[in-house]
């Protein structure tokens, strides 16, 4: 993340990091060790707050600083959304603020504990979903979006189904295939436990025939 940030959008982090602590901003000044004055800009967003400042709220409301980066992302997605409009009475579209939803949900479910293992149907039904969610994106979008989703970032379905949609692409689109098995062995090195084995081959696979339909000789060899 830059230094300095998106006042408009970093005044309403300051505003609920002060709000979690139930502080008053001058006691959030001495809990952080910044100015009073400068909290109150920050959340008049006449000054952006730098990294180390939000560092320092954040510690002081005791919320890790991923999460304060997710938020961020979420903000910025929805104001994006809220400009979006065309009149006063015109409704915000939801799936504007779909992506920021699906990356902080399962952050916060991976927060409350050890994660459950769950049946190889469900993990097959959550990562079509996710899919689908990620289709309408392009490449780049696609892979900031699973990275800043911590189980799907090392979900062995979700890479078997990017796996699946690399084959589908290779006859129509090459250079489309060949991206979609590079991000679904980006996951599929993340993958732990018994499973990562299995999966890190059948994408590399994948990768390594996508390499070749594209003419990359040398990088499938």
């Amino acid at each position: 993340m830059a230094k300095r940030g998106d006042p408009n959008v970093l005044r309403l982090v300051v505003i609920l990091l002060q709000a979690l602590t139930r502080m008053t901003q001058k006691e959030l000044g001495r809990a952080s060790g910044i100015d009073q004055g400068d909290i109150s800009r920050y959340q008049k967003g006449e000054l952006a707050p730098p990294e180390a400042s939000l560092r320092r709220m954040a510690k002081a409301a005791k919320v890790p600083w991923p999460l304060v980066g997710l938020l961020i992302r979420f903000i910025e997605a929805f104001l994006a959304a809220v400009a979006r409009r065309r009149s006063p009475i015109q409704a915000v579209d939801p799936k504007v603020l779909e992506p920021a939803l699906q990356a902080v949900t399962p952050y916060l479910l991976e927060d409350t504990g050890a994660e459950r293992k769950r049946p190889p149907e469900e993990e097959r039904r959550e990562a079509e979903e996710t899919w689908t969610s990620l289709e309408r994106h392009d490449i780049s979008r696609r892979r900031r979006l699973i990275e800043m989703t911590p189980r799907s970032s090392k979900s062995p379905a979700l890479a078997m189904r990017i796996c699946e949609a690399s084959a589908q692409a290779a006859d129509r689109n090459a250079g489309e295939s060949l991206e979609l098995a590079e991000l679904a062995f980006s996951i599929a090195e993340r993958v732990q436990g018994e499973e990562s084995g299995r999966v890190q081959g059948y994408c590399r696979e994948r990768l390594l025939h996508a390499r070749q339909v594209a003419g990359e000789l040398g990088g499938a060899g």
